[in-house]
């Protein structure tokens, strides 16, 4: 998986604990310019909402090191369809811009 360091949480899924709780996969492309990466393992998440949360996490963390305004992330449904394009929080590209003030 493209993700594999944020995935890997070490906690068990529900599905796998055996509780019954539904979880769906969610894949998460990114973007970068005319560059493409796409998510072909996904990671399962309870609902929408915690799988858009996800992609946010992957677009925070990457963008750290990375041109704020060119990284999108996809968030594409178990059946294909694009939930969410999410970019880097503006606060990261602010935190970047006063660390790189405090070396001058």
């Amino acid at each position: 998986m493209v993700f594999s360091a944020l995935a890997s949480t070490g906690r068990t899924s529900p599905a796998a604990r055996g509780d019954g709780a539904a979880v769906q996969h969610y894949f998460f492309d990114l973007f970068f310019g005319n560059e493409q990466m796409v998510d072909d393992e996904g990671v399962d998440h309870f609902d929408e909402g915690s799988a858009v949360y996800y992609g946010q996490r992957i677009a925070d963390r990457i963008g750290r090191d990375a041109d704020y305004t060119a990284l999108k992330v996809h968030v594409r449904c178990p059946d294909g369809a694009l939930l969410a394009i999410l970019a880097a929080s503006a606060g990261r590209g602010i935190e970047r811009t006063a660390l790189i003030g405090r070396r001058g």
